[in-house]
């Protein structure tokens, strides 16, 4: 919780579509302290019920359906308030009190019987053990990182989740993602999500984070832990809260709580922390620099509207970085919100199987329209993101914000997919001189943001080329493909889509020249000549399949004609036709408004 000091009024009624926004903070009466992710849903009369949470500054922002619609906000520890969204006419904040809790029968009964707890525990961990439904959702994610105060990463990404009670996060799909990073410190902390789609809820298993005492038997629990029932501060009088802590000093378990009604045994959060934790599989990206984490806390909240399903998940990680230049502790924060469920976005498809390094490569690749930021966006930026985000715009570079990515930034972070831009020409240090093993099978480094596409070799003079074709063996290979993307605008479909170049399986080890260079420019040229006839066509189509089967049609046409040029240039060796034909395709190109 942070104090915050209001400076501005940050309430607003702003009638659109048949809809008013409401905005505000949710706020604690008795200490005066902003309440992060309190639940506000919208009761209306017509049943169009809508719903949200606050940012970690306890701002929300919800769309209501008319003005005689409610507002019904909950948290845990909280009295559950129901106001008039009339209230927010002259107010910016709403106050919640606190539960009053007294000492109940479940405490007393606990430090009498000393198997108590242990058989309370269990039972509420077997149960969840056996929850094996998985809930399809969206989830938004946002991720910061900072070192000494200084911000030096930030993340936002809307993605596709399927989770359950028992197994936690059990697959994650970006559907589409910005970043921004310090220019001198660039740090990579989006594996994070790798981390919490390993990380077990219920059931044995073998975390890249520590265990907890829903990852083991009723025995092991009893060997490892002391369990008690604590009094729960603030907490409903149906709730108790059972905390864990290992019995011997161990950097392999959690401490932590949980508070859960006892009547139903309904769990609705989980905390956990550790100090000096054993994390398997935790390097740096370099090999020169060393990462050792310090601490990590996580926090599992339950939606309070349905507690089957999962709301959010924090994820807290400080770190010490070595590096040969510098000694940092680095402090990176992960939320995960799960909403809609049961109604996940329809995923981005593109005509070729590509081998996405990580979400920071396939960021690059679904640069998101501002239009889906805006309709999507689940909660108002926080003091300390636009904080971030102020910074880098100074500081560092910011990815896919304004639906841009300035060409100086694609040296520093070397993607493995170049997308059209009129104003950005393919050049040698875009394409590889060869594959190695793990390009040809499509599989490139997990962990590593530029992987190994650095700079490769350019020829100068005819003895180098020809020493080089003398030894090299191979053939050309440039691969391209389109990506369709889709979002819902005022309830209508729209459609995305971009040409791109795949850095990762593409190659040429030979006559690296200036001609060559146009001939694979023309190349990408027809590619994005048919993606702005397929942009046309897509306007009149109504569902994603149909846009597909279009997408896929395109392509193909887009293919025919590259192998006519290719046939018709000799491979772009042919100079006169190679200008002819690069002519006619950039006065296509020029014919397409932007």
């Amino acid at each position: 919780m942070k104090k915050i000091i209001l400076i501005t009024v940050l309430f607003a009624f702003n009638y659109s579509f048949s809809q008013i926004t409401i905005e505000g903070f949710i706020f604690d009466k008795a200490t005066n302290e902003s309440l992060p992710y309190a639940t506000i849903q919208s009761i209306s009369l017509s049943n169009k019920n809508y719903y949200t949470i606050s940012n970690e500054d306890g701002k929300f922002e919800i769309n209501v359906v008319s003005s005689a619609d409610s507002l019904l906000v909950r948290t845990i520890g909280f009295k559950t308030k129901k106001v008039p969204i009339s209230y927010f006419k002259s107010n910016k904040t709403l106050y919640l009190s606190p539960n009053t809790y007294n000492l109940n029968t479940v405490l007393i009964v606990a430090k009498k019987e000393k198997n108590y707890v242990y058989n309370l525990l269990s039972r509420l961990l077997k149960k969840y053990e056996k929850k094996k439904h998985i809930t399809d959702s969206k989830a938004f994610l946002t991720l910061t990182s900072s070192a000494r105060g200084i911000p030096i990463e930030i993340i936002e990404g809307f993605y596709n989740s399927k989770q359950s009670l028992s197994k936690g996060i059990v697959d994650f799909k970006l559907k589409g993602g910005r970043f921004g990073q310090k220019r001198s410190f660039p740090f990579y902390s989006l594996n994070n999500t790798d981390i919490l789609k390993d990380f077990q809820l219920f059931g044995k298993a073998s975390n890249i984070l520590p265990l907890h005492p829903g990852n083991l038997s009723s025995g092991a629990i009893k060997w490892k832990y002391n369990v008690k029932v604590d009094s729960c501060k603030n907490c409903n009088a149906q709730d108790i809260s059972i905390s864990f802590n290992p019995k011997r000093a161990s950097n392999r378990f959690f401490s932590g709580t949980i508070i859960f009604n006892k009547e139903t045994l309904t769990i609705k959060k989980i905390q956990l922390a550790i100090t000096d934790p054993k994390i398997k599989n935790f390097t740096s990206i370099s090999n020169d620099d060393s990462v050792t984490p310090k601490s990590v806390k996580i926090n599992i909240n339950f939606n309070p509207i349905d507690y089957k399903k999962i709301q959010s998940i924090d994820f807290e990680l400080t770190m010490y970085y070595k590096s040969t230049k510098s000694f940092e502790i680095i402090s990176s924060n992960s939320f995960l919100y799960f909403y809609d469920y049961n109604k996940p976005f329809e995923e981005p498809y593109f005509t070729d199987n590509i081998a996405f390094k990580n979400d920071y490569d396939k960021i690059m690749a679904l640069q998101s329209s501002d239009d889906f930021w805006n309709s999507n966006y689940q909660f108002p930026k926080s003091f300390k993101e636009e904080k971030a985000i102020n910074y880098f715009k100074n500081n560092g570079y910011l990815i896919n914000y304004n639906n841009n990515i300035p060409a100086i930034y694609l040296n520093l972070i070397k993607p493995s997919i170049l997308t059209w831009k009129k104003d950005r020409l393919l050049d040698w240090k875009n394409i590889k001189v060869s594959l190695n093993k793990s390009d040809k099978r499509n599989s490139i480094n997990q962990r590593d943001p530029s992987g190994e596409l650095k700079g490769d070799k350019v020829f100068y003079s005819y003895g180098d080329m020809k020493r080089y074709m003398t030894n090299q063996k191979g053939k050309e290979q440039f691969k391209f493909s389109y990506v369709l993307d889709s979002y819902l605008k005022k309830g209508e479909i729209q459609f995305v889509t971009q040409t791109l170049f795949n850095r990762a399986t593409s190659f040429y080890p030979y006559n690296r020249t200036q001609n060559k260079l146009i001939y694979i420019g023309v190349i990408f040229d027809i590619y994005e000549v048919f993606n702005r006839e397929l942009k046309d066509q897509l306007k009149n189509i109504t569902n994603f399949n149909d846009a597909k089967v279009a997408c896929n049609t395109k392509f193909k046409e887009a293919t025919t004609l590259v192998n006519k040029m290719k046939l018709d240039t000799e491979l772009g060796l042919n100079s006169r036709k190679l200008k002819r034909w690069s002519e006619r395709i950039k006065l296509k190109l020029n014919n397409f408004s932007e």
